[in-house]
């Protein structure tokens, strides 16, 4: 059993190297993400990471807010390259904003819209999600709150009022996938792939003790 939980994270690492594609496509819906367990060694290193987390302060409508005490009514929140984070009322708002503070090389061919901007929603809505960027929803179908980082790293989804709230996902970028976890005390934590390039709704990802991850993830590694 051991050997197995030590490979299947092995195999999913390379399966998150081995999905990037060109800066041009589109991100692809997939609803069959990789799942396993996290080995001892790999909670312990990730554990460590978690300690050493700081509150996340927010700019939001020209205030500061701890986003672990709420979103005060904002609607999309991102952490940009620098490590600072800003929130808005929207996520059309968002893209506008991010376009100037962190702006995202983008071409016509790309297929990439903003599905909120166009009043589509549902699988379309995975446009929402700019190059570069790794996204969570608070809905299966794309839609609700919308977190989002840049920077790689792990972040912990309480310290940002995401923890098991998020209902799906998408990794627009060119490698490099997300493994996210749900925490479980005195036991391995569960964890599924999100490879690069493709989006997912949680729903549709099998809990290896059964069910879903809908709901579910409690930190990230990207």
């Amino acid at each position: 059993m051991r050997r197995t939980r030590v490979l299947v994270p092995i195999l999913a690492l390379c399966a998150l190297v081995a999905s990037a594609t060109t800066a041009t496509a589109a991100p692809e819906p997939s609803t069959s993400p990789e799942v396993g367990l996290a080995t001892p060694a790999e909670e312990a290193r990730l554990q460590q990471q978690l300690a050493e987390t700081e509150p996340v302060i927010a700019t939001y409508n020209g205030k500061k807010i701890n986003l672990a005490d709420g979103w005060q009514g904002a609607q999309a929140c991102s952490e940009v390259p620098t490590g600072d984070v800003y929130c808005y009322d929207s996520a059309v708002e968002a893209d506008q904003a991010l376009a100037a503070i962190a702006p995202a090389p983008r071409s016509p061919d790309s297929g990439v819209v903003s599905a909120q901007g166009s009043g589509e929603f549902g699988p379309a809505a995975i446009g929402d999600c700019a190059p570069g960027w790794v996204c969570l929803w608070e809905h299966s179908n794309y839609t609700g709150r919308r977190l989002q980082w840049s920077a790689s790293g792990t972040k912990q989804l309480k310290d940002w009022d995401f923890r098991d709230k998020a209902s799906s996902g998408c990794v627009n970028r060119n490698q490099f996938g997300v493994l996210a976890y749900d925490a479980r005390t005195g036991l391995p934590d569960p964890y599924m792939t999100l490879a690069a390039r493709y989006c997912y709704k949680f729903s549709d990802a099998s809990y290896p003790t059964g069910g879903n991850f809908n709901d579910k993830v409690d930190y990230i590694e990207m």
